[in-house]
């Protein structure tokens, strides 16, 4: 196998389990549609690769995370493969894809995700720490949906780490949503992560990280 567009730290297993975890969601991808079919033929590299991007720094230990809008599991299922002492949650309001999660976790052994079927509004689990999401939605909205169920960032967490808050994978132009964002919650602090440094491949020249957090 080729290496992956961004590099991490990965032991045998993790390895294996991203391999696995690519080859099974083409084959769901063929009955059930997690990602589009004319971006089959790069879904190791375009989909589950791109999510390895948030790599960049690692999640806590004990961190609760929900993944809004989970498709297929991206980044949800890469995330619990990467930091297997985070619990991930993958919410999605298609049945199907929330079903393909779990048959995901089943397969790779994870015991740190699963899978919640419903609209985000109307999430009812637990509180969460980290909010991780994929080309979902805007940015005001994905921020509404985690302060609801946000529990009180933590203020200890060393720098090596994700703060508490909002993680988004972005592409394209962001000014307006980003302006939405800030008319809305000026107290928020944003950081913008391009991807081009960090990769060779030019797919991602124009993708970001995006991470929110709350203020002082």
């Amino acid at each position: 196998m080729s290496e992956w567009p961004f590099s991490c730290a990965l032991t045998a297993e993790q390895e294996a389990q991203l391999e696995t975890y690519a080859v099974e969601l083409g084959r769901v991808n063929r009955q059930f549609n997690l990602v589009s079919r004319k971006d089959e033929r790069m879904l190791r590299d375009h989909h589950v690769g791109h999510c390895l991007a948030l790599a960049h720094r690692a999640i806590a230990p004990g961190t609760r995370v929900v993944d809004w809008g989970t498709g297929g599991g991206l980044p949800a299922v890469v995330l619990a493969i990467l930091f297997p002492e985070v619990q991930i949650l993958g919410v999605d309001s298609n049945q199907k894809k929330t079903r393909s999660v779990d048959l995901f976790v089943r397969r790779l052994g994870l015991k740190n995700a699963g899978s919640w079927h419903g609209r985000a509004e109307q999430f009812d689990g637990p509180t969460n720490n980290l909010s991780v999401s994929r080309a979902t939605a805007p940015l005001a909205l994905l921020w509404s949906w985690h302060e609801r169920v946000a529990a009180t960032p933590r203020s200890d967490l060393d720098q090596q780490y994700w703060q508490d808050g909002l993680l988004c994978l972005k592409g394209g132009d962001l000014e307006a949503e980003i302006a939405e964002l800030k008319a809305s919650r000026p107290h928020l602090i944003l950081e913008r992560i391009p991807l081009s440094p960090l990769t060779a491949d030019p797919f991602f020249a124009t993708k970001e990280i995006i991470h929110v957090a709350q203020g002082s």
